[in-house]
């Protein structure tokens, strides 16, 4: 497995303007990560900013892993962040499939398309089904895996998450599994168990770090997560991509994001 590191890690810092992604990916050559993922609302998507921040990463050395998007939404500001609904998801879907493509990412996370409120579950499954269905052929010509994440909503069990990849019935589309986003009980390792034969890409999500122990070495770790056995759930599985760090705890984000790089890079080399 690799480690990388999500922009939303820094998500406060780039709401205030404290940091932009030439910012974030210097960075993340500082601490080391394999590759990053870049979220549609941190970015400015226009051909020159593009072309400089392509520049950047191969200066820097480290890949664009995974790129984010939101399909219901057009992000018009990114400090302060701001954002208008639109009508055409699909197009939005299609012009970040060249994105991504452009970046050399080989994951494009697409979150689930929003519907009016009420609108039964199983219509905004098939919804997500045949608007996925719609983007593929793009997909699979620019060599781009989509994803859907357990991100809430329709989306909150295995269960929903299953029938829109089973709906879209395509290798080049599984599951973007969040570590803490089926909750932090006893369940949530039941429902990632569920998922974890379709995983393409993972948020290792962070919430508090606290001092463990191997020996007389002392070490962060993340203390609400058993990442020990979110690790064996993946192993098992098979799965060698990213563990991308996605920060969301309340110690500010330039002490805490390195404790959490290191503590993947440890969990990679099995030496906690």
């Amino acid at each position: 497995m690799k480690v990388g590191c999500s922009t939303y890690s820094y998500h406060r810092s780039f709401e205030k303007g404290l940091m932009d992604i030439e910012d974030f990916m210097n960075e993340m050559f500082y601490l080391g990560v394999d590759g990053v993922e870049l979220l549609d609302m941190h970015l400015t998507a226009d051909s020159d900013s593009l072309k400089k921040l392509k520049l950047l990463t191969l200066d820097l050395g480290i890949d664009v892993a995974a790129v984010t998007i939101h399909p219901s939404y057009k992000f018009t500001s990114i400090s302060p962040r701001r954002q208008e609904p639109i009508s055409d998801p699909v197009k939005k879907i299609k012009k970040w499939i060249d994105i991504a493509s452009y970046m050399g990412a080989p994951v494009l996370r697409v979150d689930v398309i929003h519907m009016p409120g009420g609108t039964p579950e199983e219509e905004v499954i098939e919804m997500n089904v045949k608007c996925i269905r719609e983007c593929l052929p793009r997909a699979i010509e620019k060599g781009i895996v989509m994803g859907i994440e357990n991100h809430g909503g329709v989306v909150s069990t295995a269960d929903n998450i299953l029938k829109i990849v089973n709906g879209v019935d395509s290798e080049w589309y599984g599951v973007v599994l969040d570590f803490g986003n089926f909750g932090l009980g006893e369940e949530a390792y039941k429902e990632m168990e569920k998922v974890a034969p379709y995983v393409i890409f993972c948020h290792a999500k962070t919430y508090e770090f606290g001092l463990g122990w191997l020996g007389l070495d002392s070490f962060w770790e993340e203390k609400r997560i058993d990442y020990r056995r979110v690790m064996d759930i993946l192993r098992r599985n098979n799965y060698n991509g990213y563990l991308s760090l996605e920060y969301e705890g309340e110690e500010p984000e330039e002490t805490a994001v390195p404790k959490g790089i290191d503590f993947l890079g440890r969990l990679v080399l099995g030496s906690v």
